[in-house]
């Protein structure tokens, strides 16, 4: 078996948040295309859409209110924004994702994995298609070791917990 680890949606969000705590306008073709990356599709409901990615990233890259939201969407902007307050903080969120190996991991699975990093909002995973989606925002750093936990767990435990759960 074969686990891989997949940032490509969350490089794509470092480059939005980076260009827009520098207050570059990102394009909404970029905001259209993002918001239609298929590993984002776990988060839609009845309350969160591709729109509401969408809608949620040019109000805050624009800087303009969201005043129209559902809780998703409102719990969405919230994050987004927190990512933009400290982008240090964010990058050490990154660090130890880049860091690891899939192939840790293919003792706990049955099949080929592929474990993909997104900025969520409500839960803290999900698991579709022999694929693990981790939540970005639910990681926390600890400053002084620089351990990235996840529901009060080191990052490596709990995707050891969650594969061998499913």
């Amino acid at each position: 078996m074969n686990v891989k680890i997949n940032t490509e949606v969350l490089e794509l969000f470092i480059y939005y948040w980076q260009s827009t705590a520098d207050r570059e306008k990102v394009s909404d073709i970029f905001l259209t295309e993002l918001a239609a990356r298929k590993e984002l599709k776990v988060l839609f409901n009845d309350d969160f859409s591709q729109e509401s990615i969408r809608k949620v990233l040019s109000s805050i890259t624009n800087r303009e209110i969201l005043s129209e939201k559902t809780k998703t969407e409102g719990r969405f902007w919230n994050n987004n924004m927190w990512m933009l307050e400290d982008l240090e903080i964010t990058m050490g969120m990154l660090a130890p994702i880049k860091k690891l190996n899939g192939e840790q991991f293919n003792a706990y699975v049955t099949k080929d994995t592929i474990i993909n990093f997104i900025p969520g909002h409500m839960k803290t995973s999900y698991f579709l298609d022999d694929q693990l989606y981790i939540n970005f925002f639910k990681l926390s750093a600890d400053y002084e070791t620089g351990e990235v936990k996840i529901e009060g767990k080191n990052l490596e435990d709990f995707i050891k917990e969650v594969l061998q759960s499913k």
